[in-house]
């Protein structure tokens, strides 16, 4: 590999991560629309994405499946979906999003660590100019007051466990294929939250509406968002696929404005600018992902 010519990614590697994050943004618009509670709608998430993925396994040509890897995996990301439901219920939805920014961060400095991904010091610069203009974007949106102690603690909790995921599965995306790891870790997730769902007795009963509502969101944003973002870790410097992460706010952001009547005005627009300026800013600082020792340990890598 060429460290003259290699990026920090792939262009089929940048649209899917893209395409995976819009996902996500939408996501949050599909969950602001449900009326179930959070667990009932984790439930019925993964309850309809798991046979979509295993038709999809089965027509693949690798049999094994990451049983290891992605049980971690599912248990982060059941973790993940609990603590952040629990920092919401204990603190506003501005601060959960605003420590939640600061991943791009984390990963970044995971991913050096664990995945061998150099990132440098503008990267960092320009992801704190992201980070202020979420936090402009989502104090500006925030209508809410208040926040206690421990809310911050779990938003901070949240912010943490994510970031651990989202490297065990750049780690993970080296040997074993998107759509087998989703299989497992969506299966193990799913069933850490339905013990859950059921020792908390949450009403699983729901009219056609709200499971239209479900099934919009297990279909696209959990099952093709999630497959599309993982299947980009082999062809995505991770730093770079998780700033991606801060358009999620600001899909949301802009489809409540046009969908469900939210306000979206000057300081909002500023605030989305200066999160979007950052974030390309950032990307463009990455150097080559990896040399070529760590590329043949840690997959493809963009050329």
């Amino acid at each position: 590999m060429s460290t003259n010519t290699a990026r920090a990614y792939t262009p089929a590697g940048l649209l899917a991560a893209a395409t995976g994050v819009f996902g996500w943004g939408c996501g949050v618009l599909i969950i602001k629309s449900t009326t179930s509670p959070f667990l009932v709608v984790a439930f019925y998430r993964h309850v309809i994405s798991l046979p979509i993925l295993f038709v999809a396994w089965r027509f693949t040509k690798d049999r094994t499946l990451p049983w290891r890897a992605a049980s971690i995996g599912g248990v982060l990301f059941a973790a993940h979906q609990i603590a952040h439901l629990s920092s919401l219920r204990y603190s506003t939805a501005a601060v959960v999003t605003i420590l939640f920014s600061l991943q791009p961060i984390i990963v970044g400095a995971l991913g050096h660590r664990l995945v061998g991904e150099l990132t440098t010091k503008r990267f960092y610069m320009w992801s704190l100019v992201a980070v202020f203009g979420c936090t402009v974007l989502v104090i500006a949106s925030s209508g809410q007051a208040g926040s206690s102690p421990l809310g911050t603690s779990l938003a901070v909790l949240n912010l943490v466990i994510w970031s651990a995921y989202y490297v065990a599965t750049k780690q993970a995306r080296a040997h074993t294929g998107a759509i087998a790891w989703m299989l497992v870790m969506t299966l193990v997730s799913g069933a850490c939250l339905t013990v859950l769902t059921f020792a908390f007795r949450q009403p699983l009963t729901v009219d056609g509406h709200e499971l239209g509502l479900l099934a919009s969101l297990a279909i696209g944003p959990a099952t093709g968002g999630h497959l599309l973002v993982t299947w980009s870790h082999t062809r995505v410097h991770v730093a770079a696929s998780s700033a991606l992460n801060l358009g999620v706010p600001i899909i949301a952001s802009i489809g409540a404005a046009l969908f469900l009547d939210e306000p979206f005005g000057p300081w909002q627009i500023l605030g989305a600018l200066i999160a979007l300026g950052g974030t390309l800013m950032a990307m463009r600082s990455l150097p080559p992902p990896v040399a070529e020792e760590s590329a043949e340990r840690f997959g493809e890598v963009a050329t």
